[in-house]
């Protein structure tokens, strides 16, 4: 667990004060794994979903301050916000060689490298409860 821990905090900048949420971060939909007292029986999907609405919400915040008209935010959304990019995004930062696959799986889909960024996103948020330390780790991986 400290190496893929220590992986993924290196590649992200951002140092957890529960390890464990990075544990279910990397633990691919499919996978039924358990670190310490906590089990993740759907993997990283429940982080995901929140990785998706927090990476939503730093863009729609950005956007906002901005002051840019409303048309700009979707397309922004679409550019970023994509699993495509964010597969790209994750791809590009190694973050494939953590991620912990189902049994029956033996390759990382884009899908499931997207959900394991949008996973660590939403990860970081609860950890932190911070979105400035979420958008730093957004930059740091070059996803803004």
């Amino acid at each position: 667990m400290s190496n893929t821990v220590n992986g993924v905090q290196g590649i992200i900048g951002y140092v957890f004060n529960d390890p464990y949420l990075v544990v279910e971060a990397v633990t691919a939909a499919g996978s039924r794994t358990s670190s310490g007292n906590r089990q993740f029986a759907d993997g990283n999907k429940r982080l995901a979903v929140l990785g998706d609405t927090v990476l939503q919400l730093a863009l729609a915040q950005d956007w906002y301050d901005g002051n840019e008209p409303r048309g700009a935010f979707t397309k922004i959304l679409q550019r970023v916000g994509s699993n495509s990019n964010i597969s790209r995004v994750g791809l590009a930062n190694n973050l494939d060689a953590f991620v912990l696959l189902a049994g029956a799986q033996s390759t990382i889909s884009p899908g499931t490298m997207a959900a394991t960024v949008e996973a660590l996103i939403g990860a970081v948020y609860l950890d932190s409860n911070d979105m400035n330390t979420v958008k730093a780790v957004m930059q740091t991986l070059d996803l803004v």
